[in-house]
């Protein structure tokens, strides 16, 4: 769940902790950086009487120290807020109530002790399942941990790790090429793990910046943006849900190479050896670079590899691929990196919706399986809009069943067997229209590269018709009445008006759609000499124009004040990116039909005042 909609959720008091961390920051940055001396000053010098929008900007300005502030509060934490912040990391646990997280922090304590007394048992027989390497590098880190530890006895003070003594051991455990989880089994195997109060637990993470909590519904919120900051800390690449599905696209002896040298039972079946290396909290990089492969692989054979495991296997085309494996692998991570932080999905939310149906009809126990598999409390999870909440996409739904499982679904609904199973159900529920409109801004913006990203091909020569196309049913979207009839009755060969909104009584809005490639719309001249004469054309067949409107990717300042001043048209405008923010709003409203009035100001229209109003 992204910052901004929390932000909305929670109230004010909800909020102290957090602002304060950015007030505290902002007194440090604010005269280097003019946009956090902008913000602030806008509030009156009080954040708490600044807008949502603008305190996500203002975070977005303070990312860097903001990151160096939760690295340091974390790792030096005597609260746990390693191991919390781990639980909060994982897919599914953005959100929770107050006795959902208390009773995974009480499993995940369970789990860990476990852990620790399997790895004591292990270091007391003196064998590592064949690999002494392993287990030398175990016995030294722990003895490194031990000595931090107790070495403040000497000097009869309470045992503790110092600041100083966890940078070294740090540093030993990145040389070691330990695993998050191995790091914490041999810490607390040396430090004594205790159970800490579920409340206590909430402030220190409130405290520390990590999450918002509601006292009046006990429900905790972590935004995106800090789970991707606490994921840059602990040095975790790309979320789990990425690494599943490299795991799942791994043969059966590279598994057992990498359970091997992560101490997992060999005798276990493949699918619980993956479960149990992803609670590891694999290195990505490490694993896709080393790991995988036999001792003595060339670097051809290593290389030949990735490319199929990359573009056969995961069915994903890089935009780069790089030369070296290295390269390779960093275009790879780079790529699952995009996607997470991608706030559009590959399907619309009716195409999700219908997709989560049809599996839930196939797959009795796909509700389940989406349960245990990212944690989620709710009991029925089958809902777009719930997903989203927690990041989960469509692809990652379907990368929780096996491939023969999908090609049993695929042949039930006569699809393509061939290829990428994901993304042949995938695009059996694309609705091309929604995704365009999902994806507005790039239409009007004329980005063909960025839409074929997407997986939408268009030429350049339609986009403009395009464009006029998707606003025309945006507007029916907002109930309006677009009236085609009217339109071609009204226009000439010479006078062509892109859209009308017939409000009745003879009362129009006339609707101008611009594209622009690469930069801001400019020309009010030429414009608003159409306008003017579109305006006079519906005079002269009985019809008054009520407002004019321009819908455009961007707008430059002088066409903004031309607009502001121009006495002879009520002349409004609106950015692409604006009216997609306004219709998610307003499907989400109460509004049978949207209010007339929010379109009549002169101006660039302000559409996070107009959403505001829509929330009411």
């Amino acid at each position: 769940m992204k910052l901004l909609k929390i932000l909305d959720l929670v109230t004010q008091t909800d909020k102290g902790p957090f602002l304060k961390i950015l007030d505290s920051l902002s007194d440090v940055s604010r005269k280097n950086i003019p946009k956090i001396e902008e913000i602030i000053t806008s509030a009156d010098g009080q954040l708490k009487n600044a807008e949502n929008e603008a305190i996500v900007v203002l975070f977005d300005c303070l990312k860097p120290p903001y990151k160096d502030l939760l690295h340091n509060r974390i790792k030096f934490s005597n609260c746990q807020l390693d191991i919390l912040a781990d639980i909060l990391m994982r897919d599914g646990n953005s959100k929770m109530t107050r006795e959902w997280f208390s009773r995974l922090y009480q499993e995940e304590i369970r789990k860990l002790k476990s852990d620790i007394k399997q790895f004591e048992e292990k270091l007391k027989e003196g064998k590592d399942k064949g690999d002494q390497n392993r287990l030398r590098d175990y016995l030294i880190f722990r003895s490194c941990v031990k000595t931090a530890y107790e070495n403040d006895l000497i000097e009869n003070r309470d045992a503790r790790i110092s600041r100083d003594e966890l940078i070294i051991i740090h540093a030993l455990a990145q040389g070691l090429e330990l695993s998050n989880q191995e790091i914490r089994w041999i810490t607390y195997s040396v430090v004594p793990l205790e159970i800490i109060g579920i409340d206590e637990l909430i402030r220190e993470l409130k405290d520390a910046g990590i999450i918002f909590y509601s006292k009046k519904i006990y429900t905790l919120y972590t935004p995106d943006e800090i789970i991707w900051l606490l994921q840059e800390i602990n040095n975790i690449e790309i979320p789990n849900k990425y690494l599943r599905r490299i795991l799942r696209h791994l043969s059966d002896s590279e598994i057992n190479l990498v359970a091997k040298k992560h101490g997992i039972e060999n005798k276990l079946k493949r699918k619980q050896k993956a479960d149990d290396l992803l609670k590891q909290g694999l290195d990505a990089i490490n694993l896709l670079t080393q790991e995988i492969f036999k001792h003595g692989s060339t670097k051809t054979e290593r290389a030949e590899r990735l490319h199929k495991l990359i573009s056969k296997d995961l069915d994903i085309q890089l935009s780069k691929f790089g030369r070296s494996i290295e390269e390779r692998v960093k275009y790879l991570i780079q790529y699952f990196n995009d996607l997470e932080k991608d706030v559009k999905s590959s399907l619309t939310e009716d195409g999700y919706n219908k997709l989560l149906l049809d599996l839930s009809t196939h797959f009795l126990n796909v509700n389940m399986v989406l349960k245990e598999e990212f944690q989620l409390q709710e009991e029925n999870v089958l809902e777009a809009e719930v997903l989203d909440i927690y990041n989960i996409k469509p692809r990652d739904v379907l990368y929780l069943f096996s491939r023969e499982e999908l090609k049993g679904f695929c042949r039930k609904r006569n699809l393509r067997l061939s290829g990428n199973l994901a993304s042949n159900i995938i695009d059996n529920y694309r609705v091309i229209e929604d995704l365009l409109i999902d994806n507005f801004n790039l239409v009007g913006s004329r980005d063909i590269n960025g839409l074929h990203k997407k997986g939408l091909t268009l030429k350049e020569g339609e986009l403009g018709i395009v464009y006029e196309n998707l606003t025309k049913r945006i507007f029916e979207k907002f109930g309006f009445n677009v009236d085609e009839t009217l339109r071609k009755q009204l226009n000439t060969k010479r006078h062509q008006i892109d859209i009308i909104l017939n409000i009745g009584n003879d009362e129009v809005i006339i609707i101008e759609c611009k594209t622009i490639k690469e930069g801001e719309y400019s020309k009010y001249t030429s414009v608003s000499r159409q306008l003017k004469s579109y305006q006079k054309l519906c005079k002269e067949s009985g019809y008054r124009v009520i407002q004019a409107l321009i819908v455009s990717s961007e707008f430059t300042k002088d066409f903004i004040g031309d607009c502001e001043y121009d006495h002879e048209l009520n002349l409004s405008l609106i950015t692409s990116r604006g009216l997609i923010k306004v219709l998610e709003i307003y499907k989400k409203s109460k509004f049978g039909e949207f209010p007339v009035r929010l379109l009549q100001k002169d101006g660039l229209l302000d559409e996070d005042r107009i959403c505001k109003v829509l929330k009411k």
